[in-house]
């Protein structure tokens, strides 16, 4: 039996696990006499500290469907995030593609499907010695090419930006000419005033005339990135090696439903308190059969028409968003009402007479109370819908929603007086004692709450505790720091220095900078 056993062990050794044989080769460079590079030879290239790695990723985990990619090497695998494709995402490469230097000095990516070369830039090396290089910060190098001239949908810290553009992985999305956020080429729906240059390392954005967006978690050591994602929304993203996760630490829109082509045609954008959106269909409308997130008319318009309307419902994707300037609402509607192809009106009740007609389609439709705008929805006047997006116009028709009644006094006059006399009295006891418990409520909680923000930096302390447990001071400081600010300016004791609903709304979004405000009367008052 004992030479059986040494014959076994003998064959043990000399043919080693699968897993050990379909390990993963690196190489520090790529050069013509490694090629061709398939596939399925499972090699990869590694910069110098193996922060990134390039090589054929595999699409969802698929054996036989590859991207030729660039990707953080040291995550784990559950959140291994590619930062860099040489080919299209929607065109996968198959198992027959290779990566070769020809006897020319080119470095052609080429798949059985289609023999041209799919590489970016098709380069050329001045040298037969020239190698395929990857730089410790992710810049894939070949003589003079680099890939961060040729980025898809992501920039990484130390890449100009500046005269380059990123395409969403889905490719419904552009970061175009630096500063403008589009969907398909021309609707676009976010512009920055100034256009991005640089992401740095400490998480901030460079931008022009010496600007930068400071990012949540500024300072820290942290491998970042800026990608344009498939919701198409612009975020700078920042991994926490404690949390063995990505968190965003900047964002471009703070609404996902502001996004074009969130929704189809007709349907409305809402989103809930976890910023996860859905698309419903206003009144008169219903669920189209054919698309999902698209709406349809129940009722076709005829020469009879009527308007619902609809309290901070946005759409900004009619033919014409001019705004006419116009008096009143009643001109706004006989304009629309003069146009056959006018499908609703947008109008705002701060006497600045705007109003924007939506003419021949409805598209990026919307809610969302920091737009001010109420949109007036066309319909046929045999339209039994009611509206169900209110809220508008109850807060212009009241000033005080509580309403005080008294008793009518008995009839007998030799009481009337005295009756009268004591009511009153009461009811001025009464009123008084509750603006004073008011009063003193509102100055201790104004004042404690500000102490706790901006003296002893304990956000924690004032969150309700219901959410208090998902707070985290390195991602969510920014956010409540804007909240109490903004509270101070709206506590201004002159009423041409508080901010409007729109400036408060872009005020908590962060897309406005929020100067320190002054401290109110209440600060200044003795307990």
């Amino acid at each position: 039996m004992a030479p059986f056993f040494l014959f076994f062990a003998f064959f043990l050794l000399s043919n080693p696990s699968p897993s050990a044989s379909q390990r993963q080769q690196s190489m520090a460079s790529f050069s013509s006499s490694d090629s061709p590079w398939l596939p399925m030879q499972n090699k990869i290239l590694l910069s110098r500290n193996s922060t990134f790695a390039a090589g054929f990723y595999p699409v969802d985990n698929s054996s036989k469907h590859f991207n030729f990619s660039i990707w953080y090497y040291k995550l784990p695998i559950n959140i291994t995030t590619t930062v860099w494709t040489a080919n299209k995402h929607d065109s996968p490469l198959s198992t027959n593609a290779s990566l070769v230097i020809t006897t020319t000095r080119e470095l052609r990516l080429t798949d059985s499907s289609s023999r041209s070369n799919l590489w970016p830039g098709a380069p050329n090396a001045t040298t037969n010695s020239t190698r395929l290089v990857l730089n410790e910060d992710g810049n894939l190098v070949y003589d003079k090419w680099e890939s961060f001239h040729f980025p898809t949908d992501t920039f990484l810290p130390n890449q100009s930006i500046n005269g380059t553009e990123l395409v969403s992985q889905n490719g419904k999305f552009r970061f175009l000419n630096s500063s403008v956020l589009s969907f398909n080429y021309t609707d676009n729906y976010w512009t920055s005033d100034k256009v991005f240059e640089q992401l740095n390392s400490d998480g901030s954005v460079n931008q022009g005339n010496g600007v930068s967006i400071i990012s949540a978690d500024y300072g820290v050591a942290r491998m970042r990135r800026l990608t344009l994602d498939n919701d198409g929304n612009l975020r700078v993203y920042s991994h926490d090696e404690s949390l063995g996760q990505w968190f965003i630490a900047w964002q471009a829109l703070q609404e996902s439903c502001r996004v074009h082509g969130v929704c189809g045609p007709n349907a409305i954008c809402l989103t809930d308190s976890s910023n996860s959106m859905s698309c419903v269909c206003p009144p008169g409308f219903r669920r189209n059969s054919t698309s999902g997130d698209a709406c349809e008319r129940k009722r076709k318009l005829t020469n009879n028409t009527k308007f619902l309307q609809l309290d901070y419902v946005n759409f900004t994707g009619g033919s014409n968003q001019t705004n006419l300037k116009v008096r009143n609402l009643t001109t706004c509607r006989a304009n629309c009402l003069a146009r056959p192809n006018c499908l609703g009106f947008m109008f705002k009740y701060d006497g600045q007479g705007y109003c924007v007609l939506q003419l021949d389609r409805l598209l990026y439709g919307y809610w969302s109370p920091g737009t001010e705008v109420s949109m007036f929805l066309r319909v046929d006047s045999s339209e039994t819908a009611e509206t169900n997006f209110t809220g508008m116009s109850r807060v212009l028709n009241t000033t005080c929603p509580v309403r005080v009644t008294l008793p009518f006094p008995p009839r007998e006059s030799n009481t009337t007086t005295r009756n009268i006399a004591i009511i009153c009295t009461l009811f001025a006891a009464e009123l008084i004692a509750g603006i004073l418990f008011f009063w003193a409520f509102l100055k201790k909680y104004i004042k404690w709450a500000f102490d706790k923000v901006f003296k002893e930096m304990r956000v924690e302390d004032i969150l309700d505790r219901q959410i208090k447990h998902c707070y985290d001071d390195r991602v969510h400081f920014d956010m409540v720091d804007r909240m109490v600010k903004t509270a101070l300016w709206c506590l201004q004791d002159r009423a041409d220095m508080r901010p409007s609903m729109g400036k408060v709304a872009k005020m908590l979004e962060g897309s406005v900078e929020i100067t320190e405000p002054k401290k109110p009367t209440i600060f200044f008052l003795e307990d």
